[in-house]
């Protein structure tokens, strides 16, 4: 019966009875003095070299290497160490291992907690402010209560910037800002962004319906998805472009020709009409 002894590393042979020798091949560079260990080897580097094998210059922390507030030492083979912030860990303090929102910081009921590496983001309701939306303040739009830097954000695929606009829009959803919208009535909860800045309502302090002159009150029907010819003008905002929607579509004869043709810097006679968008205005 023949046999085979699996070796614990830094032997080998076929009865594991030779120690292998891994400073043998000298593995350490620029002046680098080896020292053999169980599995393997490390390098003693000489001042202004580091790695594994003394292979690069310069200092380990030259790079800043350590993230999330990590402090970054040199060790004693020439290598880095990061100290890292409570609630991280890794060689780079790049894993968040505690979730700081569990002890709930966010003292306002309907705040937000956001988890970040080593620390936590409230997202404040109106009217509250600070870290943990602790401070009442009537000036306040709400949002976030400490400055965003390096957070991560809570669904999958979003960026925080994304995840700050879904935010605001549910808030614009509670405050029924879609309803107050061109109601001739700057709502200034609702001029924002997020909430589609009041149906342009506010204009920055101007009526926006000042110089339309149609027979009909254009802001009555303002997006309200039929078409006001009356309204339809760069005076009146297009009747929230209400008639854009009535155009019929492109002929089926022209529609996947005019696509494959648009906008290629050719003129297509056939495409160049509104329902055709225009040829992609190559006719201009």
């Amino acid at each position: 019966n023949d046999y085979h002894c699996n070796c614990k590393p830094g032997y080998m042979g076929r009865h594991c009875d030779a120690k292998v020798n891994f400073c043998a091949n000298s593995p350490c560079q620029n002046g680098g003095i080896c020292t053999a260990i169980q599995g393997g080897h490390e390098c003693l580097c000489g001042d202004g070299y580091y790695g594994k094998n003394c292979e690069y210059s310069g200092y380990a922390c030259d790079s800043n290497p350590c993230q999330n507030g990590g402090y970054c030492r040199t060790s004693e083979i020439g290598d880095y160490v990061c100290d890292c912030p409570s609630g991280l860990s890794g060689i780079n303090c790049e894993i968040d291992s505690m979730n700081e929102c569990l002890s709930n910081p966010c003292k306002h009921p309907e705040a937000r907690c956001i988890d970040k590496p080593g620390d936590y983001l409230c997202y404040c309701p109106r009217q509250w402010t600070g870290k943990s939306c602790d401070i009442h303040d009537i000036h306040s739009r709400g949002g976030y209560g400490s400055p965003i830097t390096g957070v991560y954000g809570q669904s999958p695929g979003m960026t925080l910037q994304e995840l700050d606009l879904a935010l605001q829009r549910e808030q614009c959803v509670k405050l029924g800002c879609k309803e107050k919208q061109g109601d001739h009535h700057c709502d200034e909860d609702c001029n924002t962004y997020a909430c589609e800045f009041d149906g342009n309502d506010c204009s920055l302090g101007i009526n926006p319906w000042a110089n339309c002159t149609a027979p009909i009150k254009c802001w009555e029907v303002f997006m309200n998805g039929e078409c006001n010819e009356a309204c339809n003008t760069q005076a009146c905002l297009f009747d929230g472009r209400d008639c854009q929607k009535s155009l019929q579509k492109c002929n089926p004869v022209y529609d996947a020709y005019c696509q494959k043709h648009y906008a290629n810097g050719h003129c297509d006679y056939g495409c160049n009409n509104a329902e055709c968008n225009w040829d992609g205005l190559d006719c201009e």
